[in-house]
C-alpha cells in the first residue's frame, strides 16, 4: 500500500481492466516528480494490477537494485469514490507519451533506433534475470520520458505495462497458452502460438519493434493481420517480418538474431548486449575492434 497524498485529474487512456489518469502529488516535500499515472479498477477487474505491482517489486527488490529502463511503481491503495470501491495502482507519468507516439510521426534514423534498442535490450535483460517474461512488449507498452543524455539520446524510453507478463512461479499451460496466445498477434514469435511462454518471445518481439521504428509501419506490414494468418505465416511457413532495404550490415545481423525460428539458439538479452548494432555512436572503434 502506499501514503501518497493524490489528486486524480485527467483520463490518459483506457483498456480491459479500467482506465489510467493523470494525478497529481498533493505533498510537495515527496521526493517523487509531481505528475503520477494511476491505474484504476474496480476490485473484482484488479488482478491484473495486482500482478503488475507484485512485479515490480520484483523487478526494484534485491542487490541490483531496479533499473532505469524499466518504469517505476510508488504502490497501491484502494479508495472508495461515489459509493464505489477502485484500487490504484500509481506509476511513473510519461510527459511524451508512447513509443508508438514517437514512431507515427515519422520513421527513426538508424542511428537512433540503435541507442533505443540499447535501452529496451537493458530493460529486457534485468527482467529476464528476475525470470519475468514480458510477453507483450510493443511500441505502446514503451513509455517515453526526458532524456538522461541529451548527448546519447533525444528521451529515455522505458519498458511498462507487465499486466500479461509471466513469472517464475507462474504453472506452466501449453494447451491454454497454445488455443489462446499471450500477447499482441503481430509481434508473437513462432514458439509462441504453439503455447512455449519464455524470454526468446520477447527477443523476437523487439525484432518486431526495431523494424517498425527504422520504417514507421508494423513488421508485418500496413495492413493487420488475423491471429490465424500470421500463425499460418510464422508456425507452416517459417516466415520472419521483412527487414527494411537501406539498413546497415550490423542492423540486418541483429534483426537476424532476434528473428532465430529455434528459441534456444535466438540471442539472449544479456548476448545482445554486447552485439556492436547497439554501439554504433558509442564506442565505435573499440566494439568493432572487437567483434571482427
Amino acid at each position: 500500500m502506499s501514503d501518497l497524498q493524490w489528486k486524480k485529474l485527467e483520463i490518459l487512456g483506457a483498456g480491459s481492466y479500467g482506465t489510467v489518469y493523470l494525478g497529481i502529488l498533493v505533498d510537495e516535500q515527496i521526493r517523487f516528480h509531481s505528475f503520477i499515472a494511476v491505474k484504476s479498477s474496480i476490485p473484482k477487474l484488479a488482478f491484473s494490477l495486482k500482478k503488475e505491482e507484485q512485479i515490480f517489486k520484483s523487478v526494484w527488490e534485491g542487490e541490483s537494485g531496479g533499473c532505469q529502463e524499466i518504469i517505476q511503481c510508488f504502490g497501491s491503495e484502494t479508495t472508495v469514490e461515489h459509493g464505489r470501491c477502485f484500487y490504484n495502482l500509481f506509476l511513473e507519468y510519461a510527459p511524451h507519451g508512447s513509443l508508438a507516439d514517437l514512431i507515427h510521426k515519422k520513421p527513426l534514423p538508424e542511428t537512433e533506433v540503435s541507442v533505443y534498442a540499447r535501452m529496451i535490450v537493458k530493460g529486457l535483460s534485468h527482467i529476464h534475470r528476475k525470470g519475468i517474461v514480458h510477453c507483450d512488449l510493443k511500441p505502446e507498452n514503451i513509455l517515453v520520458f526526458p532524456s538522461l543524455d541529451k548527448e546519447i539520446a533525444n528521451y529515455q524510453l522505458k519498458i511498462a505495462d507487465f499486466g500479461l507478463s509471466k513469472t517464475k512461479e507462474e504453472e506452466v499451460n501449453v494447451e491454454l497458452w497454445k488455443s489462446k496466445p499471450r500477447g499482441t498477434p503481430s509481434y508473437l514469435s513462432p514458439e509462441a502460438f504453439s503455447g512455449h511462454i519464455d524470454a526468446p518471445m520477447d527477443i523476437w518481439a523487439l525484432g518486431c519493434i526495431v523494424i517498425e521504428m527504422l520504417t514507421g509501419l508494423p513488421a508485418w506490414g500496413e495492413s493487420p493481420l488475423l491471429i490465424e494468418e500470421l500463425r499460418y505465416l510464422v508456425e507452416h511457413h517459417e516466415l520472419s517480418p521483412k527487414k527494411p532495404q537501406e539498413i546497415g550490415f550490423f542492423c540486418h545481423d541483429f534483426l537476424e538474431k532476434c528473428f532465430m525460428k529455434d528459441p534456444s539458439k535466438r540471442w539472449t538479452a544479456d548476448r545482445l548486449l554486447d552485439h556492436p548494432f547497439l554501439y554504433i555512436t558509442l564506442f565505435h572503434s573499440y566494439y568493432l575492434a572487437t567483434w571482427l
